[in-house]
């Protein structure tokens, strides 16, 4: 009779769950695209990062380093990265919706932890403050530039957004990027 209880009571549970893993998906996740993605913008070494310091440029690569000395702060929360480095900001599309894919190679060196690379949207509110909402993938320790690729899902909104790309260090480390392409697609 427990037994009965206890399976029909877990059953329960799970299925609540499942219910609410498929909400948050439906209302945090990136939907699929519709077609095709199309290239909007490749970036080059030769274009201006918005962060400065402690990024290199070897050869067609951005060396990224979790450290800058100009920026180091003595009131940090541990819920903040160690480091956020922007890299490039573009204006928001002119449609109403869309997905966002940024492509690039990399490979993480010196690191505990991975290095998160981040597609997003910075907006300003209507009191001042900035509000950005992004999505992120991870690149882990490897000796060899690897593809990796961050998905975003833009509805447009009263207060006008600029898609940002941007790195995220938790530990010490270098980050090499290589091929950062922003690319577009219509929801399906």
């Amino acid at each position: 009779m427990f037994d009965d209880l206890f399976n029909n009571l877990k059953g329960f549970i799970d299925s609540k769950l499942q219910e609410v893993g498929n909400d948050l998906q439906k209302r945090f996740g990136v939907p699929e695209p519709a077609e095709p993605f199309v290239l909007i913008r490749r970036f080059t070494p030769a274009d201006s990062t918005v962060t400065k310091g402690c990024i290199a440029i070897v050869g067609e690569s951005w060396q990224i380093e979790a450290y800058d000395d100009n920026n180091q702060s003595f009131f940090t929360n541990s819920a903040d990265p160690l480091r956020n480095v922007i890299l490039f900001e573009v204006a928001e599309p002119d449609v109403q919706e869309c997905v966002f894919a940024c492509q690039f190679n990399a490979k993480a060196l010196n690191t505990e932890k991975p290095i998160k690379v981040s597609l997003g949207f910075r907006r300003t509110g209507q009191w001042g403050g900035r509000v950005t909402t992004s999505w992120f993938t991870e690149v882990l320790l490897t000796e060899d530039l690897q593809p990796y690729e961050a998905r975003a899902h833009f509805k447009k909104e009263a207060d006008a957004a600029t898609v940002q790309i941007s790195v995220q260090f938790e530990s010490s480390g270098i980050l090499e990027l290589r091929d950062i392409e922003l690319l577009q697609a219509s929801v399906k």
